[in-house]
């Protein structure tokens, strides 16, 4: 068994059909770089057709070379004695990758649109503390990034040939598909603020672009800022709220095909070890969640996939923070039955919770003063006659302002019991953060002078994952939970000597 990975420690390159992928890789970005002065070179007049044709002949040979050198100057391998994966690469400035084996906390098999083609797949290898892939190797075939993964994550003190794996009945006894309608009811009910806030902004970045384009191509015709602001005021409420409407439509549309296209045929298979996700319509990827280095298993429901009976859930390992979304494992779909079972088999048990801590009414005060009066007077500061001109908006401001601070201070919830920490909040779209509390590092409170007398503070959470906060507690219970957290940080540290 030991054989199926000698090849691993000697010095080898990719797939020969990288060198194409690298060619084509190289030339993306090229266009990309340089997709205005193609633009421009298109609507100028006088063009030499034989100056433009030698340019891109000199553009593509000298990216042929670039990508045949890249891959002859790509090596990679282990090195058995020092437990280490070793990467040489570079052209002229040479580098040398070095990570540990016992570092290694991801191994991901994608196969992207373009890798199809070639039938070949990408491998990225993860290590804690950074957002982005330590390693990606580009252009494997099948069987050498299935072996390669499976190396690299092999436990140190357990043999290869007695390493855990799935035989093809396992896999079949443990395998959840995410299905087609539970991707669909997810993509109706999510993201659609944030696709509606994009829609907007890809608008006033295109105009923007065009208006810059224009400019370098020396065309006279622009687009007016001001006259397209004052014909969009000019409609009625009515109209414009329509506008609104059909822009969130299409913008739940977006996400859907986002979503279909992202997370199409979504596979997960457990072993005793972790749990591996496969998914992509276009692109295919692979990622691992291991059980042991779950730090905050974060589950997202709004009122609808409630309804719905479906929701969001994330799983940050060490290193993973919860802002670096591509980087994260998640199910999106999941039914509640399946993610109890994927909670159970990760903590052996379903956290339950009886006592929690609220926030003091203090807090949305605070909040008050922080968005609403404090925006009002620096407005009125700068521009004493938008109150007057344009009243509704503001008041319209106003009220949707404070109905989300309402929301989302009734929301604010911090549960605990012996084991558990969960953290809810949101407006809409409710978080769970479920914190296991031997795996915290540390745990802070603080208080601010003035809230000394009201007896109130902020109570943070430190992970390996990140940091967590709930403010506005009552201080004296935030001191009661802090003491036993550290005590069972304690026991547990002791524990594992």
């Amino acid at each position: 068994m030991e054989q199926e990975y000698n090849s691993f420690f000697e010095p080898q390159r990719q797939s020969k059909t990288g060198i194409s992928l690298l060619f084509l890789y190289s030339l993306g970005q090229t266009v990309r770089n340089s997709w205005a002065l193609i633009f421009i070179f298109f609507f100028k007049k006088n063009i030499n057709i034989t100056i433009i044709a030698l340019t891109i002949l000199a553009i593509f040979i000298l990216l042929i070379v670039s990508a045949v050198l890249k891959y002859y100057n790509f090596k990679y391998y282990i090195d058995p004695k020092n437990e280490e994966f070793i990467i040489h690469q570079g052209i002229i400035n040479k580098s040398t990758i070095k990570i540990k084996k016992d570092n290694i906390q991801e191994v991901n098999i994608s196969q992207p649109f373009i890798h199809r083609i070639f039938n070949i797949y990408k491998l990225e290898i993860d290590t804690p503390g950074s957002s982005e892939k330590e390693i990606s190797i580009s252009a494997l075939s099948h069987q050498n990034a299935v072996d390669l993964k499976k190396y690299l994550l092999t436990e140190n003190n357990i043999k290869i040939e007695n390493r855990v794996d799935f035989n093809e009945e396992e896999a079949k006894n443990k395998t959840i598909t995410i299905s087609t309608l539970s991707l669909l009811k997810y993509g109706f009910t999510a993201n659609y603020v944030q696709s509606f806030f994009a829609l907007i902004s890809l608008g006033i970045y295109g105009i923007y672009q065009i208006n810059d384009l224009l400019d370098k191509a020396e065309f006279e015709a622009r687009l007016d800022y001001e006259q397209l602001s004052s014909k969009l005021m000019a409609f009625s409420i009515p109209v414009i709220g329509g506008l609104i409407v059909v822009v969130i439509v299409l913008g739940v549309f977006i996400n859907v095909i986002r979503t279909l296209i992202r997370y199409y045929n979504f596979k997960i298979v457990e072993n005793d070890h972790r749990f591996s996700l496969e998914y992509g319509l276009f692109s295919t990827k692979n990622s691992i969640v291991t059980k042991n280095k779950v730090q905050v298993i974060t589950e997202t429901q709004n009122w609808i996939q409630k309804k719905l009976n479906v929701s969001f859930v994330k799983f940050l390992q060490i290193g993973k923070k919860d802002e670096d979304e591509k980087n994260i494992s998640a199910i999106p779909g999941i039914h509640k039955s399946e993610k109890e079972k994927f909670i159970f088999s990760i903590w052996q048990q379903e956290p339950e919770f009886k006592e929690a801590l609220q926030p003091n009414f203090r807090l949305l005060i605070f909040n008050n003063i922080k968005w609403i009066i404090l925006p009002l007077i620096l407005v009125f500061i700068f521009d004493k006659t938008l109150f007057a001109d344009y009243g509704w908006i503001v008041a319209l401001y106003c009220m949707i302002a404070e109905l989300f601070l309402i929301i989302s201070f009734l929301h604010l919830r911090l549960y605990y019991n012996e084991r558990f920490i969960k953290l809810k909040s949101g407006i809409w779209d409710i978080d769970y953060k479920t914190f296991e509390i031997e795996k915290l590092q540390t745990v802070k409170i603080s208080q601010y002078f003035w809230q000394r007398k009201a007896n109130l503070g902020t109570i943070t959470l430190y992970t390996s994952a990140g940091k967590f906060g709930f403010s506005g507690v009552d201080f004296i219970k935030a001191k009661k939970l802090l003491n036993y957290i550290i005590y069972k940080i304690e026991i547990s540290k002791n524990y594992s000597k």
